[in-house]
């Protein structure tokens, strides 16, 4: 492949240097010829001789000899731009290197914290009013049920005409946070590692110059959408500033259907 793009690449130092060498050629055919150096030599001295042959090589020297120097020089210069040339391929193909490498240690370290992730979840618990456990990613399907079941319980107490958007809002909000703080300790150890998990790929994102989203595509299909209504709602109430810049620039609430979110329960209730 090398071989190919120099061929295809000739500098003009080396498309001068050959045509120098290939002129001076043409002038010392040119030369035997006007100088009749294979003529008969019977009856020549050797003065007369001489004289010929030293007229000759003063004008190979003079002409053709200055030819091929200048040649030299083209030549030089078409070689250095060839290293030139060689030394940015290896530079391109070391970084495609040290990118691949980097690409392989952060993938290695990705699945070990999503593997992490996905242990974390499995260790969640929370019982009912009866004792019933709801384990792993049933957990949050009870969290989503405890919030919406005590914010829909309060709001029709009230009156329709005193139902606004911003007090519904306030509700949601007020009993969000509170069955937040009353599992957060639980919630902790799933909390950090999704947060480290989001910064590491923007990080390896910023790192390594690469606008690719596979990973965060990743993450977004290993969440459910009971996990999406916690991150969502955790964000949208200020409660986890550390995953917000992340979560905005991914869309990580691409696919959370609409009646998971606030606003849905407050125009929902408003009616």
């Amino acid at each position: 492949m090398r071989f190919k793009i120099q061929k295809n690449n000739i500098s003009t130092f080396e498309v001068f240097g050959y045509a120098l060498i290939l002129m001076g050629i043409i002038i010392l055919v040119w030369g035997v010829q006007q100088f009749n150096l294979f003529g008969r030599v019977e009856g020549k001295s050797p003065e007369e001789l001489g004289i010929r042959f030293g007229q000759y090589g003063e004008f190979i020297g003079g002409i053709v000899g200055s030819l091929w120097a200048l040649a030299g020089v083209f030549l030089f210069f078409a070689t250095l731009l060839y290293q030139k040339r060689e030394f940015q391929l290896q530079r391109t193909e070391l970084h495609k290197t040290q990118r691949i490498y980097q690409q392989q240690s952060f993938s290695t370290l990705f699945i070990s914290f999503l593997v992490q992730h996905n242990d974390i979840v499995g260790k969640l618990s929370a019982y009912d009013i009866n004792q019933a456990p709801w384990n792993g990613t049933n957990f949050f399907i009870f969290f989503k049920e405890k919030v919406l079941s005590s914010y829909i319980g309060k709001v029709r107490l009230l009156p329709k005409e005193q139902r606004t958007e911003k007090l519904l809002y306030a509700y949601f909000r007020d009993y969000f946070t509170y069955h937040f703080r009353f599992y957060e300790s639980s919630l902790n150890p799933y909390l950090r590692n999704l947060t480290v998990l989001l910064n590491m790929i923007e990080r390896f994102r910023q790192d390594a110059d690469d606008e690719s989203d596979y990973y965060s595509l990743i993450m977004k299909t290993n969440l459910s959408d009971s996990e999406l209504f916690l991150i969502y709602h955790l964000n949208e109430f200020g409660l986890l500033p550390e995953i917000k810049e992340a979560v905005e620039h991914y869309d990580l609430f691409q696919h959370l259907p609409a009646f998971e979110k606030v606003y849905y329960q407050v125009q929902t209730e408003k009616i």
